[in-house]
């Protein structure tokens, strides 16, 4: 069968190109452009998604040079498709295009590249998205009327603006012909009825459309690393098999985020955030459900995956004072109150806090600061019990004291002698070796007060607000938007394969404090390891290896916890009963609270 037709009632020796080879060539190079958008975006992905909308200028510069240089002398007019399928593009004298002609010509299909699929941020920029669009739909729309109306010469809306034509590769002769003024009178006027048509759905808009959605979507897309957000309101209705129907109502939000490291969940918590401080009405019965995209689009490729997090009104107001939370230090913010950071971490170290009279052998101690560090046994009568579960009345207190030639945090025991036979308040901790026998909270006398009426009144609120936290779950809904979580669960199941175990180690130290909230939030895994050994530099760069031989995955955690928030809540590195381990977890539980809530 022919491909081409010899043109009627026009002076030319030329046989233009059929409608159905243009086709197919045309389909071929964007074949082809899109395979050098695909390749392109395997290389520079992350960098097109940083760009958002921008992206489109890339794939707009592409198709730009592809067409311009290949429809233009350069190259004879043929790109890789009009060569596979022998045509050529010409101008009336069966020339090749020059270059800048070329490129006139492409520019049609590089301005739909440019604007196709990207959003306009600011609401109040709706004369240009009215522009933008009868610009975008103008193009596509002309192209198509004019491959249908325009019989004679099939030249279509690119072809008519400078001229060209495609024809048949080898053909050559000067094409004269005379286009009838009704159809181009016809053309011109479709950007103006699509004006018109866009300008009244504006209008119309403006009296149906949710006001208030509108100044969110400028809210979040300004404030946050995201483009091209929607908001809309959707309902689903569901049958049961009793005949029965219900209805789920959504507040659906969509956007496309530009930084791939941002947790989703910890992103969609600030969306939530915009939402509710904005006051936005929900009607009742509504959840909320914020889809986050992340890709890009090049407007001749793109990449995008996409997470849906649901969550009732009630579970987002939960998760939002945690919004913030990545954005803040691993190691919380301690100069803020640094006498109350000392009490609420002393009370969430201690497995028991007592009152009572604790009896020193000062003459004991005084010995051992002259001579050699040596530990000691205390002697403590309990008066009252105000955490944990200590039944006796008479306990023994090991004490590290330090000889003269050593230093060091555990060395703080001058305090000792000022409380000696007094009434005082102590934060004490089971010792591993031995559970009959107990050693200050933190190694040294520091956290122990003085039982006044004054600092009494403080342990008992601030016990009970740290069992508060813990009974009420208060630090939970971080664990919905903790930063690597899905990474830290792979690491954890590879630590419980030996072949994979040391390696997974090394990644977890690789991803570092950004992993703080999501290893709290998994601390209760008592799961046994496959490989028990680790070998650590602690404190880090210190070039100070400590090796330790942990059991369970909780203690893995706790070590890593240690290296990364410079914090500890309990000795559990190498192994530990189920109440230390329960003591820890619940320590670093508080830890996560304060650092989401200081």
């Amino acid at each position: 069968m022919d491909e081409s037709v010899a043109t009627t009632n026009i002076s030319t020796t030329v046989n233009l190109a059929t409608r159905k080879r243009r086709f197919f060539a045309f389909l071929i190079d964007s074949l082809m452009i899109g395979l050098i958008g695909r390749l392109s975006g395997l290389v520079f992905g992350d960098f097109y998604a940083q760009l958002g909308n921008s992206a489109l200028l890339i794939g707009a510069i592409i198709v730009l040079l592809y067409f311009g240089i290949c429809n233009s002398k350069i190259t004879n007019g043929k790109t890789l498709g009009k060569k596979l399928l022998k045509i050529r593009v010409v101008n009336r004298n069966s020339k090749p295009l020059s270059i800048s002609k070329s490129f006139l010509r492409a520019s049609c299909f590089a301005i739909f590249t440019a604007f196709n699929g990207s959003s306009i941020s600011n609401s109040s920029c709706i004369p240009l998205v009215i522009v933008v669009g009868t610009l975008l739909f103008s193009i596509s729309i002309l192209e198509i009327y004019f491959v249908i109306v325009n019989k004679k010469t099939l030249q279509s809306f690119h072809d008519l603006l400078i001229g060209s034509f495609v024809v048949s590769a080898k053909d050559k002769g000067k094409i004269t012909y005379t286009n009838k003024k009704s159809f181009l009178y016809g053309g011109a006027a479709i950007p103006v009825i699509l004006l018109i048509i866009f300008t009244v759905l504006n209008l119309f808009a403006k009296n149906t459309y949710v006001a208030d959605m509108v100044k969110i979507i400028d809210v979040i897309n300004s404030e946050l690393p995201v483009y091209n957000t929607s908001m809309y309101r959707h309902s689903e209705t569901t049958a049961a098999l009793s005949g029965e129907s219900s209805t789920t109502k959504y507040i659906n939000v969509t956007t496309i985020k530009k930084n791939k490291n941002e947790s989703n969940e910890a992103l969609a918590v600030k969306i939530a955030k915009i939402i509710f401080d904005s006051k936005f009405t929900f009607n009742e019965g509504e959840t909320l459900c914020i889809t986050i995209v992340e890709g890009y689009n090049i407007g001749i490729a793109s990449s995008y995956t996409s997470k849906n997090i649901n969550g009732t009104l009630e579970e987002w107001e939960k998760a939002i004072p945690f919004a913030e939370l990545m954005d803040k230090s691993s190691k919380g913010n301690s100069q803020k109150n640094p006498q109350y950071e000392f009490l609420w971490r002393s009370v969430a170290r201690a497995q028991h806090i007592v009152s009572g009279v604790l009896h020193v052998d000062t003459n004991k101690i005084n010995e051992i600061k002259r001579t050699t560090t040596a530990r000691i046994e205390i002697n403590f009568t309990i008066d009252s019990v105000y955490k944990g579960d200590i039944s006796d009345k008479e306990i023994i207190i090991r004490k590290t004291i330090c000889g003269k030639q050593e230093t060091g945090v555990h060395c703080y025991d001058s305090s000792l002698f000022t409380y000696n036979n007094q009434k005082i308040i102590a934060p004490i901790n089971e010792s591993s070796a031995d559970t009959a026998k107990y050693a200050f909270t933190g190694s040294n006398a520091k956290s122990i007060l003085l039982e006044t009426e004054e600092n009494k009144a403080k342990i008992i609120n601030e016990i009970a607000k740290q069992k508060d936290i813990i009974d009420n779950k208060k630090y939970a809904p971080v664990c919905s938007i903790a930063k690597y979580s899905s990474e830290l669960k792979k690491l954890i199941e590879n630590m419980l394969v030996k072949a994979t175990a040391k390696k997974a180690y090394s990644d977890l130290e690789k991803l570092g404090s950004p992993t703080i909230p999501a290893m709290i939030c998994m601390m209760d895994d008592r799961r046994e390891l496959a490989a028990p050994l680790i070998m650590l530099e602690y404190p880090p760069k210190s070039k100070r290896v400590i090796q330790h031989t942990p059991k369970q995955v909780v203690d893995v955690l706790a070590i890593f916890l240690r290296q990364f928030a410079g914090n500890d809540f309990g000795y559990i590195y190498n192994g530990a009963s189920a109440k230390h381990r329960d003591n820890t977890i619940n320590g670093w539980r508080i830890f996560l609270w304060h650092l989401a809530n200081d």
